[in-house]
């Protein structure tokens, strides 16, 4: 598998996540001999898991969702793919013959930090044997290993949530796609691009601690640390499955929403405001956040996005703090 990532094969803008899924799916289909290999991400949602597709390997080659903004090619309940629930249950390999041919789809499970993660599916004409099912439980392993270090790099050490630097290149990412599809200039079809322009904003919210210094010099970092750890617990609750959640320094958090109109927004942005008021803390009592957010609009840059949000959540700082404010652009 190493040895196809160096080989060129995936575009190289494509985000460490995306190239370690098309080396995957590369490896297996040369090991295998198919050209039919999927992985699906398992996403809860509420109550429920979602199967949603993000590489494909057909004969007319690979397509991979390259930003977790983008829909999903194909996104259905677990439980509507029985040999799925069945992988992820039993948490083992499992063979079914798919009923528009005889050929046999196998699912493998990708474990991954204590739960399934994912499930690579293999179409083939026959059962694989017991050496191939060994290889390609290895080829999974491997890229398990690869996946687990990545997470490390991308994530917050102690909240957990994704970093900076992570937000920079999703961000980024994301405004490159709104660019692509709002630019008429670029090959795309005129319903996608006319749907991309009609419809609803991505959304940035800074989410700032009120008065975190206060509670460190009062209560000790360890408290301090605890009041952020809780809060991002709060933030998982609170947002959508697919809403993406950072910490950068000290109390400083920020969300990016998927696509919603402003009121939406400014519902999901105040109950979560609410919720950490009315959240015991321990020893340090009642916390407070104020929030401040923006629209992520075609044409922009993170930089700029950013600043907006700031801009929103200093008029919530003066205004009283404990408060949400929206960026209104005056120019």
């Amino acid at each position: 598998m190493i040895h196809v990532l160096q080989s060129g094969d995936a575009p190289p803008h494509y985000s460490d996540r995306s190239m370690l899924e098309i080396a995957l799916v590369s490896a297996l289909s040369m090991t295998l001999g198919t050209k039919e290999i999927s992985i699906f991400q398992l996403q809860p949602a509420g109550t429920r898991l979602l199967l949603e597709r993000s590489t494909r390997l057909s004969p007319d080659g690979i397509s991979c969702r390259d930003t977790d903004f983008e829909s999903p090619e194909v996104a259905l309940p677990l439980e509507a793919r029985e040999e799925m629930e069945a992988c992820v249950c039993d948490e083992q390999a499992v063979a079914i013959e798919r009923e528009v041919d005889t050929h046999l789809i196998h699912c493998v499970p990708v474990a991954f930090d204590g739960k399934i993660a994912a499930v690579v599916e293999i179409v083939m004409p026959r059962l694989l044997t017991s050496t191939e099912l060994e290889q390609t439980e290895g080829f999974v392993s491997l890229y398990r290993n690869y996946l687990s270090l990545l997470e490390y790099s991308e994530r917050d050490t102690l909240t957990g949530l994704l970093n900076r630097r992570t937000f920079d290149f999703q961000v980024g990412k994301l405004l490159m796609y709104l660019g692509a599809n709002a630019d008429p200039s670029v090959p795309a079809s005129d319903e996608r691009r006319e749907a991309v322009q009609a419809a609803a904003p991505h959304w940035i919210a800074v989410i700032d601690v009120d008065r975190i210094k206060r509670i460190n010099e009062h209560y000790g970092h360890l408290y301090g640390d605890e009041v952020l750890t809780l809060l991002a617990n709060l933030m998982r609750e609170s947002f959508r499955h697919r809403d993406k959640l950072f910490r950068f320094d000290g109390g400083e958090f920020v969300a990016v929403l998927r696509r919603a109109g402003n009121v939406d927004v400014s519902r999901v942005l105040d109950r979560f405001r609410e919720r950490v008021a009315a959240h015991p803390f321990p020893q340090v009592g009642q916390v407070t956040v104020s929030i401040g957010f923006a629209p992520i609009r075609p044409g922009a840059t993170v930089a700029t996005v950013l600043e907006h949000a700031d801009e929103a959540l200093m008029q919530a700082k003066r205004n009283g703090r404990n408060r949400i404010w929206e960026f209104h652009d005056v120019a």
